[in-house]
């Protein structure tokens, strides 16, 4: 073979290969679209559904801090943040409900938010995180840049719910029910290649529980304490009814106690806070009576046994005591039936009025991971379900569908094909002196 033919092949060799290594380098670009969502990370403070509107959030400007990486091959900041605070304003007063016609959200309606912030980053790599809520209370699977703008007020906890059956039901106002929670956040974070993750922080839950249910055992205390006092105002000691007021405070440690769980952020998904209050409501009215029992008594046996000047027994204490036993035995039937008076149709009353589930987490059709810290059913959801502290992240394209041809890939895809070319010129110029000196 003369060297003409054997420099052709090597041509057609090299030529090749230089074309295959170009093929390589851009061929994920032939199936990419300009239009393709390589990352998204999203954070909403509050959005739901309410009767016949199926987002509220559409109401509001800015409903979410949404960051997305679009395009491929990726262009722009290799890194997209969003920090949008949603426009609670727009809202204020557009959406009232149940029987009072009471606003949904702020203004004093059912649902406040406090001073709250919410967060999107997307990354050009197909890795994004959210995160919406109390910055204090962030859970560690997010790192949050300074400065967050917040929305809602600073006035009030993080998260307010106020709800009675009266105005949201109609009839009787079984059940009047204020609770506050100061720490609230939600955060979720997708590596590339990785399945998303989510966290969620709830803390410093208190709760006011009243209403009928509740004033009943106050109700029905009252005679019991009058009774007593017959000989209890005799010593001077009087006992004041403890229920009176007719509403109860329950802290977290209360609800602690009455879920059986040393931490709110241990809770399953989708738990409900408002089911621990019977409960715990019981627990408390029994632990309330009790420390009055036990102060009264212990104050009539600080009594003298006698009387001076001429050490007469000291009958009044022993008609008091007496009265304390009589008491005691009342108080403990009267708590004894609390189960059935109390616990039982106030679990039935608050069911049907209320529910704050948290840890809700949800994975759309797309392939989107949504992480929610709390979420409101207002009549059991047949009114309205409002989410409070999203984070969303996704759908992500995988590392494999994200075009390698960018600023860097190009640079190596042009260094190829210049070399191909001058390959080919070449081994061309090579072919035209061995044809020349044949």
């Amino acid at each position: 073979m003369n060297s003409k033919s054997k420099l052709w092949p090597t041509a057609v060799g090299v030529t090749a290969v230089s074309a295959l290594a170009i093929g390589l380098v851009a061929a994920p670009a032939a199936n990419a679209a300009p239009t393709d969502v390589i990352s998204l990370g999203s954070g909403q403070i509050i959005d739901g559904s309410v009767l016949a509107i199926p987002n509220f959030a559409n109401l509001a400007a800015n409903g979410a801090a949404t960051a997305q990486q679009v395009g491929t091959p990726p262009t722009g900041p290799a890194v997209i943040e969003a920090t949008d605070p949603l426009d609670l304003s727009a809202v204020f007063g557009v959406v009232n409900v149940g029987a009072g016609n009471i606003p949904l959200l702020q203004n004093n309606g059912i649902i406040q938010v406090g001073a709250v912030s919410q967060y999107g980053k997307a990354v050009n790599d197909g890795s994004s995180e959210a995160f919406s809520g109390t910055v204090s209370g962030a859970p560690g699977l997010v790192t949050l840049p300074a400065g967050l703008p917040t929305s809602g007020d600073p006035a009030i906890p993080a998260a307010r719910i106020t709800a009675g059956t009266a105005a949201i039901l109609g009839g009787t106002n079984l059940v009047d029910l204020t609770m506050d929670i100061s720490t609230l956040a939600a955060a979720a974070k997708k590596d590339q290649g990785a399945s998303p993750q989510g966290a969620y922080a709830v803390a410093g839950v208190s709760a006011n529980v009243g209403g009928t249910l509740v004033g009943g055992v106050s109700t029905a205390l009252t005679p019991l304490l009058n009774t007593a006092n017959v000989a209890l105002s005799a010593v001077g000691l009087p006992i004041t009814n403890p229920l009176a007021s007719g509403v109860i405070q329950i802290t977290e440690a209360d609800l602690l106690a009455a879920a059986g769980v040393a931490d709110l952020n241990s809770l399953p998904a989708g738990t409900d806070l408002v089911s621990f209050l019977p409960a715990a409501v019981s627990t408390k009215i029994q632990s309330i009576l009790a420390t009055t029992l036990s102060s009264t008594r212990a104050a009539v046996q600080a009594l003298p046994d006698t009387l001076p000047p001429l050490g007469l027994p000291n009958v009044a204490k022993t008609t008091a005591l007496l009265a304390v036993t009589t008491l005691e035995t009342a108080v403990n039937g009267l708590v004894g039936g609390l189960s059935t008076s109390l616990v039982t149709p106030l679990g039935d009353a608050l069911t049907a009025l209320v529910s704050a589930k948290v840890n809700i987490q949800e994975t759309a059709p797309s392939g989107a991971f949504t992480q929610r810290a709390l979420q409101v059913g207002v009549a059991g959801g047949s009114i309205a379900t409002v989410n409070l502290a999203s984070a969303t992240v996704g759908p992500n394209l995988d590392a494999a569908a994200i075009p390698l041809v960018n600023t860097d890939t190009m640079a190596i895809s042009g260094g190829v094909a210049l070399l191909a070319l001058l390959t080919w010129l070449f081994v061309r110029s090579r072919r035209q002196t061995a044809v020349a000196a044949a």
